[in-house]
């Protein structure tokens, strides 16, 4: 393709609502991380940012929790630096 654009990347339409499931050891430390994460990642000419951040599941042995967190996202940018920046997080072990 002359124009560089990958026939297998989906077209996205932004703004959008964007989902990220973020997995660690400690419900009330991952609450805290993506208080924190997005505080610092989000664009401050925006404004604060609704979100909605609620419990997916625990793992079979009680070990790992996973949340689920909804927000719009503005750009390809915007959602790439808030995955980076709770990738980034000590307190995250995974995001999806």
């Amino acid at each position: 393709m002359s124009n560089g654009e990958n026939p297998d990347k989906p077209e996205i339409e932004y703004p959008c609502p964007w989902d990220y499931k973020i997995i660690g050891t400690c419900e009330d430390a991952l609450r805290g991380a993506v208080q924190v994460c997005l505080a610092r990642t989000l664009n401050q000419d925006s404004g604060a940012r609704e979100f909605e951040l609620g419990m997916s599941r625990t793992s079979n042995g009680g070990k790992y929790v996973s949340l689920n967190l909804n927000l719009m996202v503005m750009d390809e940018t915007e959602r790439n630096q808030i995955f980076s920046s709770l990738a980034g997080h000590p307190e995250i072990r995974i995001v999806i």
